[in-house]
């Protein structure tokens, strides 16, 4: 019998709605680790990744009773609670003798909560590798807290021989002019964050502040199997910020160009982190493109949410990756809490202006474990877990000081739209990947927002809180 099977649940459309053929695909590493660890415990361990397979919450639930596990362990993030909680109460009528866990950014947030919420028997706060050891040796409480693991170079290689790796799809922009989307993976070199942005949640899994590096010694195993025995060409690097320690990445990637792979992969950078001859070995090594939080286009917005930039560092950063023969993607957030008309036009703006190879233009959201979860109002917090996602159809923002959740996500919408549509953004596509036609039929494709029933709880009209029709739509020239 199997000691425990760790699931990804699916939720494509409802996350992503009629665009979601434009989202990636990627391997569930989180649990990948988890049951590499597992299985060097000596318990048996499968993985069903749901989302890969496009399974409904029934037909996962089928395939968990097929397979007759002792344990289920899923993971989810917020926007993925909808789906989970789905899978865990059919499991719980109908096959009540399988104990369940479940761990995650969501119930690491806010674990009572979701045991409260939620029919399962284990919660597990924090990095689950312990608690799960525990749980399969008995113990027995409802609640169980990890604390980091210390030394991240001691956990195994992640356990991809239990997912069909010819699955997953890249970024649909990142297999621009190369092709080979469904060769595909993600790779992690640390671990957290030192940073505390406000709109973010990613301490609460690892903890505040707290930052790991694996040695590039033990990182480079990772690029030598998925070279040698999984063939595989499109890579993303899933740390927070890949480039925090320069010597750090520069042993990365000399071991990299030392074995001449011909990965095409793609990390996180702050603009602040910005270095020029980091940029130019990382593109030696393979890294073609690099991410960047701009976020906002206005000093007093980045002020606020404790980013620590400013828009000459962004400019400047900017220049330093193109200098490097780089493709830069920049991220855009629109309705943070100090957010107007104005301060949301200043983002497009600079969009526009730096006219970057891909730019993703996000809605804040207010996931359990940010500053903005705990400071909002309880009746401006959405109505559903897959609300929190910024493609879903019926995502829902809280309301800025001055704008309300439907106008922002129209203004993030009508935005997408206007960079993507721009001649000067369009024209440089075709020149650097012969993708302009490939632009043009993307923005036919409509997520099928319902932005009437975004607003259905909002404060209303009033002074601050303005709701408006697209077409009246301020901003956005």
């Amino acid at each position: 019998m199997l000691d425990i099977l760790l699931v990804n649940p699916g939720n494509r459309l409802s996350q992503f709605g009629g665009v979601s053929e434009y989202a990636t695909v990627a391997q569930p590493l989180g649990i990948a680790m988890l049951a590499a660890y597992i299985r060097q415990h000596n318990f048996s361990v499968e993985i069903l990744d749901a989302e890969v397979l496009d399974l409904s919450p029934s037909e996962t639930v089928d395939e968990i009773i097929l397979r007759r596990p002792k344990f289920t362990g899923i993971t989810a993030f917020t926007t993925k609670m909808t789906a989970a909680n789905k899978v865990l109460g059919l499991l719980k009528e109908r096959a009540p003798h399988i104990r369940t866990i479940i761990g995650g950014h969501h119930c690491s947030a806010i674990p009572e909560a979701t045991l409260a919420e939620t029919k399962v028997d284990f919660v597990v706060k924090g990095e689950g590798y312990k608690p799960i050891i525990e749980i399969l040796d008995g113990r027995k409480e409802a609640i169980q807290i990890a604390e980091p693991m210390k030394n991240i170079d001691e956990l195994p290689l992640p356990a991809w021989d239990l997912l069909d790796m010819d699955r997953y799809r890249a970024h649909h922009w990142q297999s621009w002019g190369i092709g080979q989307k469904n060769s595909f993976a993600l790779v992690y070199t640390s671990l957290g964050c030192p940073f505390q942005c406000k709109f973010c949640s990613v301490s609460v899994v690892y903890g505040k502040r707290i930052y790991r590096r694996k040695s590039p010694e033990r990182v480079i195993q990772d690029f030598d199997v998925l070279y040698n025995k999984y063939n595989i060409k499109h890579i993303e690097i899933i740390d927070d910020t890949f480039t925090l320690n320069k010597k750090h990445v520069e042993r990365i990637c000399d071991l990299l160009i030392e074995r001449k792979y011909d990965f095409n992969m793609w990390a996180f950078s702050r603009t602040d982190t910005a270095d020029a001859y980091l940029m130019e070995k990382m593109k030696k090594a393979g890294i073609n493109w690099v991410f960047m939080g701009v976020e906002a286009g206005n000093t007093k917005i980045l002020d606020s949410v404790l980013k620590k930039q400013n828009l000459e560092q962004i400019h400047r950063a900017m220049k330093i990756a193109h200098d490097a023969e780089m493709n830069v993607g920049t991220n855009y957030i629109f309705g943070l809490a100090d957010d107007d008309f104005d301060t949301m036009q200043d983002t497009i703006d600079l969009a526009l202006e730096l006219n970057t190879e891909w730019s993703n233009f996000f809605i804040a959201m207010p996931y359990p474990g940010t500053e903005m979860y705990d400071k909002a109002d309880a009746k401006d917090l959405p109505e559903k877990w897959e609300q929190y996602g910024f493609f879903a159809p019926n995502a829902r923002p809280l309301p800025t000081k001055h704008v309300g959740s439907e106008d922002v996500v129209r203004f993030r919408d009508k935005a997408f739209n206007t960079f993507f549509s721009s001649s000067r953004y369009q024209d440089m596509i075709e020149k650097k990947f012969g993708m302009k036609k490939y632009i043009q039929d993307m923005l036919k494709r409509k997520i099928g927002r319902d932005y009437e029933r975004i607003a259905i709880t909002d404060a209303g009209p009033s002074n601050h809180k303005t709701r408006r029709s697209e077409e009246t739509l301020p901003g956005v020239k």
